[in-house]
């Protein structure tokens, strides 16, 4: 990394990436490691009546965005993040599936005015980084996750309901977030991006991760 896209990796607005880690554990607990930069928990419920699904919602918890630590020298100051609104898109039931769709994201609470890729060609805040969750329940019992859209950069973890590491997105692109991906090129802005790259993690390969 080079040039004025190597100042926030110095200053700690940014960072590269540690190794996974294989469990979650205590998700509540994760809001004071500075490694954090955010949660997508995607929760929904449903109630089967004759084999068919009768009512369906979203759980009560969403995720959060965590705190940024500046290295300054001679200090450390840690800058609270700036979440956006939680977006959740309307449940899409039929008598067998229901379907939720979910995305958290944020940027760091400092601004870094920079150069852009697209007018005004001058930004103030941080890029935006956001997960998108899909989370399908079946009448059966079964049910199925993915991460549906992404940021190109930081680099994102999925876990399953177990907290158990499921895959990440392989490819990042630090460039194209950080010129790029702020006000209407997010999903707030009625703009998602599939990931570049998702590598799933067998039990095997988790075993090598550790």
């Amino acid at each position: 990394m080079s040039g004025l896209a190597r100042v926030p990796f110095s200053l700690g607005v940014t960072h590269y990436d540690d190794r996974p880690r294989t469990r979650l554990g205590d998700i509540d607990a994760l809001r004071a490691d500075p490694n954090v930069r955010e949660v997508n928990r995607l929760e929904a419920w449903i109630e089967v009546r004759d084999g068919r699904i009768d009512r369906s919602g979203y759980g009560r918890n969403s995720g959060f965005v965590g705190s940024t630590s500046l290295d300054l020298g001679v200090t450390r100051v840690t800058v609270a993040g700036r979440a956006r609104p939680v977006l959740r898109r309307r449940p899409l039931v039929s008598a067998q599936t229901a379907r939720f769709v979910q995305t958290i994201g944020g940027r760091t609470g400092m601004p870094f005015p920079r150069l852009t890729a697209r007018p005004p060609f001058l930004a103030w805040n941080s890029s935006t980084a956001w997960t998108t969750l899909v989370l399908t329940l079946h009448a059966d019992g079964r049910k199925d996750g993915w991460l549906l859209g992404a940021s190109p950069f930081p680099r994102h973890f999925l876990y399953d309901e177990e907290g158990n590491l499921m895959g990440d997105t392989a490819v990042t692109d630090f460039g194209r977030w950080f010129s790029t991906h702020y006000g209407r090129e997010t999903p707030w802005g009625g703009y998602d991006l599939e990931p570049l790259a998702i590598r799933e993690f067998s039990p095997a390969r988790e075993q090598e991760v550790a």
